[in-house]
């Protein structure tokens, strides 16, 4: 697919970190350039997934130096008070990956903290290759150092796209499965045609393991798509959902280049230690839930408590001074 190119001026970004003089603090790094360089590097990299600006922004202060982190679709849909199922539009999803850079970018000035490179769910790429190609410029332009593209049927094919783990998922033929991964690729390399920076990486997933269409023969199917998506120019694969860690292991075997683990607790995958991730061959290991189960579960037991008139729930808080740090009151007081 040959696309007409234009001026890319018109979907940047203004940086608002001129509002706190602290923009030079930054690393002048692209995101997708430090995504690149952290991939080229041995081991498996934890990634904690963000869901907004406050999620993001505590990953990018954390202590531990995290090196990369996801905007999850989950995260994103919850956020916003929908679930996963296809219901949000792309520029509810963008929306929400501006949101994230620019709190990354923000706390890593106001710390002088490496920025910590994000990648963004980019669903389907929400319509034929045209409309990859602009969710792949556009975010790109929001900042993000990567872009998930799947190859789940959309709404408008008559499926409901949903996450990974949730049972009646199904996926588009491999034919056009790999034109959306083609167009994302192309869209990659278009990008910094334009600007001369790196564009985000592709991440190519595939729902083929636990797809109503290939029931029987996911796994054997979803190696052959991971090796397509590859072969096609996709920075990282992501088998979905593999049930053990010998479908882990063949995967990584038989796919090469850097590939993601999915490990949601409760899921379908098991999950295991980034040692043994390292071991089997995975160069990512997401936790896409794990900050907004524990926030949702926090937020109902104070809901409880107060609902009941009890105060018993304030040893679980913070200080109010830990709290205000936390948000990023320091950098502007």
């Amino acid at each position: 697919m040959i696309f007409k190119t234009f001026n890319l001026s018109c979907i940047f970004l203004i940086s608002v970190g001129s509002v706190l003089s602290l923009s030079s603090k930054v690393s002048s790094v692209p995101a997708p350039t430090k995504l690149k360089e952290l991939l080229s590097e041995p081991g498996c990299n934890l990634m904690p997934c963000c869901y907004d600006g406050l999620s993001a922004r505590l990953i990018q202060t954390h202590p531990s130096n995290f090196k990369v982190t996801f905007m999850t679709g989950f995260g994103t849909a919850a956020s916003r008070g929908y679930p996963d199922l296809g219901l949000l539009s792309s520029g509810d999803v963008l929306g929400n990956a501006r949101s994230i850079s620019e709190s990354i970018r923000m706390a890593a000035s106001e710390t002088g903290k490496e920025l910590v490179p994000c990648i963004a769910d980019g669903d389907t790429g929400y319509g034929g290759p045209a409309t990859v190609r602009r969710t792949i410029l556009n975010f790109g332009a929001a900042g993000m150092a990567g872009v998930l593209i799947e190859d789940q049927l959309g709404g408008n094919q008559g499926g409901m796209k949903r996450c990974g783990h949730v049972d009646g998922k199904d996926v588009v033929p491999f034919k056009e499965a790999l034109e959306r991964v083609k167009a994302a690729v192309a869209a990659r390399d278009e990008y910094k045609a334009l600007t001369g920076s790196d564009g985000p990486l592709i991440l190519a997933r595939t729902d083929a393991r636990g797809s109503k269409t290939f029931h029987r023969n996911g796994l054997e199917e979803g190696i052959r798509r991971c090796k397509a998506f590859r072969d096609a120019g996709a920075d990282i694969t992501f088998l979905e959902s593999p049930r053990n860690k010998d479908e882990m292991k063949e995967y990584c075997d038989k796919v090469e280049g850097p590939k993601l683990a999915n490990l949601l607790e409760g899921g379908k995958t098991p999950i295991l230690t980034i040692e043994d991730l390292d071991e089997i061959g995975f160069s990512l290991a997401a936790y896409p839930l794990s900050l907004l189960s524990a926030a949702t579960k926090a937020m109902n037991n104070v809901l409880d408590a107060q609902a009941k008139s009890s105060r018993g729930y304030e040893d679980d808080l913070l200080e109010f001074k830990e709290l205000k740090s936390s948000v990023g009151f320091d950098a502007y007081l």
